[in-house]
């Protein structure tokens, strides 16, 4: 039994340190694990309910991280936000129109590079993207 748990929390730990895991979804994982064991171990109901709450919890936590639980870097927001001289506060409006004036100079047609608009434009993405789901 020793083994099992040594290996469950390796599993764990891989998943959190390649990301496939995010660390604030640990405790209704370890929750609901610990609710299988009690299980196992004849304390059914107590177990059953650990299990229901921590996938009720596990469940909340996904709905809130987001759809795929998609991981915005703060410092990516803020690059692309210096990038495109917009704040933090402003609407998405704002971002299309310093978009559309910043790729009008820097568009490789005008002379600009490629590298420079496709900077521009995942900027503008990453910025929109963030903005709905704030307000999803």
């Amino acid at each position: 039994m020793a083994f099992l748990g040594i290996l469950i929390i390796a599993a764990l730990a891989w998943a959190v340190w390649k990301k496939k895991l995010q660390s604030q979804q640990l405790p209704p994982i370890l929750l609901g694990i610990g609710g299988a064991f009690l299980a196992a171990r004849g304390s059914f109901l107590l177990g059953l309910g650990a299990i229901v709450i921590a996938a009720a919890w596990y469940r909340g936590m996904t709905w809130r991280l987001g759809k795929g639980a998609k991981d915005i870097d703060a410092a990516d927001l803020d690059a692309a936000r210096v990038l495109l001289g917009v704040s933090r506060f402003d609407t998405a409006e704002r971002i299309r129109e310093r978009h559309r004036a910043l790729i009008a100079q820097n568009h490789p047609d005008a002379g600009g590079s490629d590298a420079q608009a496709a900077a521009l434009n995942k900027a503008r993405d990453l910025l929109l993207d963030d903005l709905n789901d704030k307000r999803l």
